[in-house]
């Protein structure tokens, strides 16, 4: 049996294919598409990709499975919606009717449109047909959000028995989801319904900074790191405790702050919001995005104050309360020690590395495709197992995605007209750069689900080289200089460099460095003392294991920088062309791709 599994319209557009249970293909549509998040797209492109690698066309997939329930979503919404509204509304003394600039009302109508049942199904057949797709349409399966993320965790572990906790801004009418997994069963055993979302308050604290919501929360999850050493003197956590409250066991979120009022700064936070905060500090004002200000004698970005720090440490700290609050609860209640986490919240390395060491959890693993991408896969392998197939997929790896061959590769570099060499070890190749001190572009290997590079689409660096953040911030990738960066290492190598590690494939639980070796490799360990890892064995990926054996053998330290190959905000790259095309309009001083090796000129001055 051959499934479809799909998510559109929303962030993270995306298309998986299963074959008689197991992952054959999987891809995001901003890879091919160059938009990133494609938000509000069909993936027209990831689909034709995943047929044409199974070699199937419609008339050989009996399913296509739907990572959203259109057929109660509107109704329960709107059943939902309208008592909340105005609960906390004439609450709030706000009264009923909404202000000018407010958007409640035209926002839920919206929503109920854009998930009615007969559009999304007409959405589906004309993203299908743009594809190129004929033939009769398979029947579709309308699979509920949270189910789908909690199948995306569960089904991709080791366990065979685990709670799960899915978070995130809202599927249908449910932002938090609790379950527990036995053998092949998720049971649900809480929802947390709208307007309760740690998303929409962890989106709110990002627009309010400046940052772009749905699309940088990562850049505030860093930020917070800054703040730590403020930590006892915080004077953010009361004020934004009206926002999100957290309980024993329980949270909830005040939308009069998020959703339900005026909107003037932004549609994701209330002027109340605004109100809120200026009156702890009158000039904690909203940021605009990339709006810059003097401090001490400088020009620097706006959210770099103290103040704007600190309130993204109190956010970060109180999500990370409010998840570990409910993970204690649920383990506890029903006896397990073994923690699935899948959901767009669940992208925050930060949290998942707390949640490990402080729910209760003795393991833990968290989906690389935790965002609504995941949500394609998880509706697939629903729709599978519900047809009795055995959908069980530890995940050893993360290469899903399109790959090439060297003939491929060869005819882009000759169609591109560029100088390469050929290498039969492109591996020590690399590590030979590596060990130079070059920053280099690593492409190989099927492409890598997920938001992380995991060494098929990487660029690389030397972490031990106290120069490589500021080389890499500034000339390659054009970001912020504050942010931190990830290390890619050996798994014979993982009790030198991590002081606590569980899981530890996908760089997205983080885990304390040895104190021992931080300096050593400080380029991958952020101000916190945390890094990212993503901890590599020879049968998951055994090239980029030989770079890591190689650089090991060089240096002394089997462990590598590694960030996605992309500048940005621009998805990471896909195709050899998009590799080109990123190396030659960066500072990137190599390129290994596939069996080639490209270098620049840099001892010109000119």
């Amino acid at each position: 049996m051959i499934v479809l599994g799909l998510i559109a319209f929303g962030n993270n557009p995306a298309a998986c294919l299963v074959r008689d249970g197991k992952i054959v293909c999987f891809a995001e549509e901003e890879r091919f598409n160059r938009f990133k998040v494609s938000t509000g797209l069909f993936p027209s492109r990831a689909v034709a990709y995943c047929l044409a690698t199974a070699g199937v066309g419609l008339s050989g997939v009996q399913a296509i499975a739907f990572g959203w329930d259109v057929s109660k979503y509107p109704w329960a919404m709107l059943r939902n919606f309208v008592p909340t509204y105005l609960r906390y509304r004439l609450g709030s003394g706000a009264g009923w009717r909404p202000a000018v600039n407010s958007s409640p009302w035209s926002s839920a109508l919206d929503t109920l449109l854009l998930y009615h049942p007969d559009k999304v199904r007409s959405g589906i057949v004309q993203g299908l047909r743009s594809a190129g797709l004929s033939g009769e349409i398979p029947a579709i399966h309308f699979v509920p959000h949270h189910l789908a993320h909690a199948y995306s965790s569960y089904f991709c572990s080791d366990f065979t028995r685990a709670a799960i906790l899915t978070l995130d801004g809202s599927g249908e009418d449910i932002c938090t989801q609790l379950s527990v997994a036995e053998g092949d069963s998720i049971r649900v055993v809480e929802s947390v319904r709208i307007p309760h979302s740690l998303g929409w308050f962890y989106a709110a604290i990002t627009q309010y900074l400046g940052f772009v919501p749905y699309r940088d929360e990562g850049k505030l999850m860093g930020l917070a790191a800054l703040g730590e050493a403020r930590r006892a003197t915080n004077r953010w956590i009361e004020p934004l405790s009206k926002i999100l409250e957290v309980g024993n066991g329980t949270y909830s979120v005040n939308p009069i702050y998020t959703k339900l009022g005026a909107h003037y700064h932004g549609d994701r936070f209330t002027d109340a919001m605004v109100n809120h905060f200026t009156r702890v500090d009158p000039s904690a004002t909203p940021i605009a995005y990339g709006e810059t200000i003097d401090l001490d004698g400088k020009r620097t970005i706006r959210y770099l104050q103290d103040r704007y720090v600190d309130i993204a440490w109190a956010a970060q700290n109180l999500l990370e309360q409010a998840a570990i609050s409910l993970a204690r609860r649920l383990l506890s209640s029903h006896g397990h020690e073994n923690l699935c986490i899948a959901g767009g919240v669940g992208l925050n390395c930060k949290m998942n590395g707390e949640l490990f060491r402080q729910s209760g959890c003795k393991n833990i693993f968290v989906t690389p495709v935790a965002n609504d991408s995941g949500a394609a896969l998880g509706a697939a392998l629903r729709v599978a197992h519900e047809a009795g197939a055995d959908v069980r997929n530890p995940l050893r790896h993360a290469y899903f995605g399109p790959g090439f061959s060297d003939d491929e590769i060869r005819s882009a570099l000759e169609g591109s007209g560029v100088r390469y060499r050929e290498t039969d070890d492109p591996a020590r190749a690399a590590a030979a750069m590596l060990g130079e001190g070059k920053i280099i572009g690593w492409f190989q290997n099927r492409m890598e689900l997920g938001a992380r590079a995991l060494g098929a689409r990487s660029i690389l660096a030397n972490p031990t080289d106290p120069s490589v953040k500021d080389r890499l911030n500034q000339r390659v990738k054009f970001r912020e200089a504050w942010r931190p960066f990830c290390p890619s290492l050996t798994d014979a190598a993982r009790a030198k460099y991590l002081a606590d590690s569980n899981e530890a494939s996908f760089m997205i639980v983080a885990y304390h460095a040895q104190e021992a070796v931080r300096d050593r490799v400080a380029a991958v360990v952020h101000v916190d003392g945390t890094v990212r890892p993503q901890v590599v064995t020879a049968s998951a990926n055994p090239r980029f294991h030989a770079l890591l054996d190689h650089f090991g053998g060089l240096t002394g330290h089997p462990i590598v920088l590694n960030t996605s190959f992309n500048v940005r905000g621009e998805p990471i790259v896909c195709t050899p062309l998009d590799a080109l095309r990123c190396y030659y309009s960066t500072g990137l001083e190599a390129l290994v791709i596939g069996s080639f090796v490209l270098e620049k000129d840099t001892t010109s001055t000119t």
